[in-house]
């Protein structure tokens, strides 16, 4: 049963393969602010948030680093890490101030416009050549954005626009993923990811860990697992496909977050809001479809 499952895997375009592992990093990614605004429903500040979740996933890594003596982390490329740390820090700090200031389900409309911005990128900076398919996909489901954000005054508040520039960090990082990481590990990129933000968020506080109430401490694997998950589901989704279409899958955490944004803050969207989620998937059917020969 397992070869056969990895046979109808193999056999999907390696763009469908990419949106599937970039859906699953927005169950994860969902997962994970969740996780993140129960903790700063606590008192505890975006940096210190941050700096627990770089510390639990690298206390995750911690027994596969001794037991292949550091193997599994080497890196064959610092330059990638070096320019991925400046990306990396910038968008985890917008996201995690985003969610702390915004309903989860709005902060995520924000932050999944990454995807619109990557297209562009993948053309410039990635020499990627998408289809007419991708680029009304992408239309759609910006199309879709606009009637869930309904532009105006309020489009322009301090929290937006921060959480627009994570999303903009983001989609850099994807370019930088995909251009340089060809003979990197995921491991590897992982565990100098999360070193980077362990560094950046353990100097704005003085590298002490807040303190989790004992009711919460169920959330600290859940935190640990689920960043963990976004970086290796987008890691092989860059593998896969290109970019530009891979990145697509993005929207679905429209879908995620206001779910659990309902179960754990009883936060319940508008109307307009499933509106906009339906253009976005339409979106992601559009760019997730090839033409004939153009499959890769």
């Amino acid at each position: 049963m397992q070869k056969s499952l990895k046979n109808r895997w193999d056999a999907l375009s390696g763009n469908t393969r990419g949106v599937l592992l970039v859906i699953l990093g927005m169950l994860c990614w969902a997962v994970l602010d969740s996780c993140n605004k129960q903790l700063m429903s606590q008192g505890l500040a975006p940096k210190q948030v941050l700096f627990l979740q770089a510390t639990l996933v690298l206390l995750l890594l911690l027994p596969l680093a001794v037991l292949t003596r550091g193997r599994a982390m080497a890196t064959r490329n610092p330059r990638l890490h070096l320019i991925r740390a400046l990306f990396i820090v910038t968008s985890a700090w917008c996201a995690a101030w985003a969610v702390a200031h915004l309903p989860l389900a709005e902060a995520s409309a924000y932050l999944m416009t990454g995807s619109l911005f990557m297209l562009p990128l993948g053309v410039m900076l990635l020499g990627e050549r998408p289809h007419v398919l991708r680029w009304l996909g992408v239309g759609v489901g910006f199309c879709g954005v606009l009637v869930i954000l309904q532009p105006g005054v309020d489009a322009f508040r301090l929290a937006a626009l921060v959480a627009l520039l994570g999303a903009f960090m983001e989609s850099m990082l994807g370019v930088v993923l995909k251009k340089y990481s060809a003979d990197e590990k995921a491991i590897a990129v992982l565990t100098w990811s999360q070193v980077a933000c362990w560094l950046t968020f353990g100097l704005f506080t003085g590298f002490s860990l807040p303190t989790v109430p004992l009711d919460l401490w169920w959330l600290l694997p859940l935190v640990a697992l689920s960043a963990s998950g976004i970086y290796l589901a987008y890691f092989h989704a860059y593998r896969a496909g290109d970019a530009s279409a891979v990145e697509a899958g993005s929207f679905s955490l429209l879908l995620f977050s206001p779910a659990l944004g309902y179960v754990f803050f009883n936060e319940v969207p508008a109307l307009v809001f499933w509106l906009g989620a339906g253009l976005l998937v339409a979106g992601i059917a559009l760019v997730i479809i090839e033409p004939k020969g153009r499959a890769t």
